[in-house]
């Protein structure tokens, strides 16, 4: 039996793992969380990265860390996007065997350009009139061998409960009830603070849907409701849409198939994830980067709603349950441990 030690402080970077502790036990792989006798430890991103502080001492406390830690050890970074940025520059000075993402980008090349945070769709620091805030990893393709899909991603963390729709009532056309503007959130020194791009790229989405005479479902002043309330609201809508943030996959786009609504969000053609389950046209519909052709998706969308929304909400359930069955993160770990 190996034994494997999880060792992190955020919710969505290991919790899949100890959803499926079962699973990983029947294949011969004991998940644990504490003690000092393990054969591997993963180590979540939010024990070596801190994006609260300058990206030089954090890479130093991270290191700090890590040289207390005994045994083999891998490095997990959960975070919602495919930037690297924070922990990359730990993983190289390191001992670890491997960085696990839980999503890159398809073209590595895309790693050997700068970008706001590491993340090509905000674009650049001076589209904003900003110099010099952009990200890229110091030679990625040094360490890019080492650096591997871990098999999970944020959609590991949700449970599907796929409801009965089709009786209920749709009053609105579009739910977007996705946080803008966003809060204070501060990564690694940049300026403006993250939050700033994160807002400046929803708020072309914002723009033109406040343009459109379709019924939508906001939140006030970017304040969460409770998840009554909020399932309530994506309940009764048509079509949900759901625009990046810090990354591209976030659970409403589960949500969306949970309750009956076509997901539409931007194109996710650029991601490498495993599991992957968006297709265009049987998952979701696409939609561009800067989203200049959201409106007419919606139309689309409306105009063709009933066949859509079974197509769609069907495929996403399928894909879904297909891909996240509880045997397949323990099967795609055990794996990934053996190669190595």
């Amino acid at each position: 039996m190996i034994k494997l030690k999880l060792l992190a402080t955020d919710f969505h970077t290991l919790f899949p793992y100890k959803k499926s502790i079962n699973e990983f036990k029947d294949l011969g792989i004991e998940i644990i969380e504490q003690g000092d006798s393990y054969d591997y430890v993963f180590i979540g991103h939010s024990c070596f990265s801190n994006k609260k502080v300058s990206l030089q001492e954090s890479t130093e406390k991270g290191l700090e860390f890590l040289s207390k830690i005994t045994g083999k050890y891998f490095l997990v970074d959960g975070q919602d996007s495919p930037s690297v940025i924070g922990t990359f520059e730990v993983f190289k000075e390191s001992c670890a065997i491997a960085l696990l993402k839980h999503s890159l980008w398809k073209n590595r090349e895309l790693y050997n350009d700068e970008w706001i945070g590491g993340r090509y769709y905000w674009g650049k620091s001076e589209d904003f009139g900003v110099e010099n805030q952009n990200y890229k990893p110091d030679n990625f393709a040094a360490y890019s061998d080492r650096i591997l899909l871990s098999g999970t991603n944020w959609l590991g963390t949700v449970s599907s409960n796929w409801l009965d729709y089709k009786n209920h009532d749709k009053l609105f056309d579009v739910s977007a009830m996705f946080g803008y503007p966003h809060p204070d959130c501060h990564e690694h020194g940049l300026i403006p603070s993250q939050d700033y791009y994160y807002n400046q790229h929803r708020k072309l989405a914002i723009d033109i849907l406040d343009k459109t005479p379709f019924m939508i479902a906001k939140l006030r002043n970017g304040k969460r409701l409770e998840p009554k309330e909020y399932f309530k609201y994506v309940q009764s809508s048509k079509i949900t849409f759901a625009p990046f943030g810090y990354g591209e996959m976030a659970p409403r786009d589960i949500e969306s198939a949970m309750l009956g609504s076509i997901l539409i969000k931007p194109s996710m053609e650029h991601i490498d994830s495993k599991p992957f389950i968006y297709k265009d046209g049987v998952t979701y519909i696409a939609c561009k980067h800067d989203y200049s052709d959201l409106e007419e998706k919606i139309v689309y969308c409306l105009d063709n709603y009933e066949e859509l929304r079974n197509e769609l909400v069907t495929g996403m359930r399928i894909e879904f349950d297909k891909q996240y069955h509880p045997y397949y993160l323990a099967e795609y770990t055990k794996e990934l441990i053996s190669n190595i």
